[in-house]
């Protein structure tokens, strides 16, 4: 007996190349943004429930998805579309043309979903692709909530979900956008390199309150969970009394919120790890000094660098200060660390110059952490 084909629907679609319309992929985003908006109090929950994200939190997630959405529709324009088609029939050079990959297979991460699960699928919706999205079965709520709406929403013959992947035969022939560590790049792959560690160095020459404003809403933003959030903050050794101080007190405000002590007392419900949590690893540590605390978020120093607590990724409310003694100190040991998903520059410009130019990172940024990076994913990569 010949073994079925999986989604035969989505391979036929692809053969015939129905995404490559213009008109239909117009119509798929209206009809994306139209059936998000009606159910967009039952994302609101379902985002709330998995990550115990504040409601401003919670909007956010949802105020930049439909920016993706709003950003690849507007990519999309009929004329040059149009243009480009008949250059050839035109006696034209078609030179740049472009056209998608065929099928993009999806691979969500669990951090901000609905944002990151919007994203891929507006990119690949635009690029001309068919998709098929993975949402294994999960005790979470917002995969529970897109199976609903997006099926629902999308044409079956060129978006479909995948309750578990493929074998590879198949993944083999589509483009595979893994936003989590879970698969092993390929030739085919763009994976975001989310186990990448994110490095702030604060410089004396650095405004002191505005670096420490910035961290820490960085660091406790969206549970301490962001890609995108400070690993460790490298502070010039004569500049750390009056950061410590500046943090301690940007930290009591920030956590208290709008709501007294609601972000300080949110516990979150998807702690990456069961065991022992940083902050207790702190405690235990000679080396580490715990400046403050409450319930599930704190500020610690850690003075020797073989400590344990500076060889891993937060995934916590916890903010991770070190001491450099200059920039080439920083930068050595920012560079021990491979390539790093983000760096934080926060000096004078000449400084922040030298910095960014010898730490190897996929991204930097001087003075400021951008808002809208804490929902995001790395930016994914090719595997090499």
């Amino acid at each position: 007996m010949v073994a079925t084909q999986p989604f035969q629907r989505i391979v036929a679609a692809e053969i015939d190349g129905r995404c490559l319309n213009i008109r239909y992929r117009q119509n798929q985003f209206h009809r994306l943004q139209s059936r998000v908006v009606q159910n967009i109090e039952q994302i609101k929950d379902a985002i709330a429930a998995d990550s115990g994200n504040s409601s401003e939190e919670v909007r956010a997630e949802i105020c930049l998805a439909f920016k993706e959405i709003r950003t690849h529709y507007a990519s999309l324009d009929l004329k040059k579309d149009l243009e480009e088609e008949y250059r050839v029939a035109n006696g034209k050079d078609n030179y740049d043309g472009k056209r998608g990959v065929g099928i993009v297979y999806i691979v969500p991460s669990s951090h901000t979903m609905f944002f990151s699960v919007v994203a891929a699928l507006s990119a690949a919706i635009a690029a001309g692709n068919c998709v098929i999205l993975e949402l294994t079965k999960t005790t979470m709520a917002v995969p529970g909530v897109l199976k609903k709406i997006l099926p629902q929403t999308l044409d079956a013959d060129t978006f479909a979900i995948s309750e578990e992947r493929p074998d590879t035969t198949f993944l083999n022939k589509t483009h595979l956008i893994a936003q989590s560590d879970s698969i092993t790049p390929s030739s085919n792959s763009l994976s975001s390199p989310t186990s990448a560690r994110t490095v702030a160095i604060v410089d004396r020459t650095a405004h002191i309150s505005a670096a420490a404003d910035a961290l820490v809403s960085a660091r406790f933003a969206f549970g301490g969970r962001s890609t995108y959030s400070p690993d460790v903050v490298l502070v010039q050794e004569f500049a750390m009394k009056e950061f410590v101080e500046a943090i301690i007190q940007r930290s009591s405000k920030y956590l208290a919120g709008q709501n007294g002590d609601a972000r300080q007392t949110a516990v979150n419900p998807r702690r990456s790890s069961s065991g022992a949590s940083l902050l207790d690893a702190a405690y235990k540590d000679a080396s580490a000094r715990v400046i403050v605390s409450g319930s599930e978020w704190g500020v610690v120093e850690v003075h020797d660098r073989k400590s344990s607590l500076l060889q891993k990724k937060v995934s916590e409310k916890v903010l991770v200060l070190h001491p450099v003694t200059s920039l080439d100190d920083a930068i050595d040991f920012s560079t021990s660390m491979g390539t790093l998903a983000a760096t934080y520059a926060f000096s004078a410009p000449a400084a922040a110059k030298y910095l960014t130019q010898f730490i190897d990172s996929y991204t930097s940024y001087i003075n400021h952490v951008p808002v809208d990076m804490l929902s995001k994913l790395p930016t994914p990569f090719p595997a090499l």
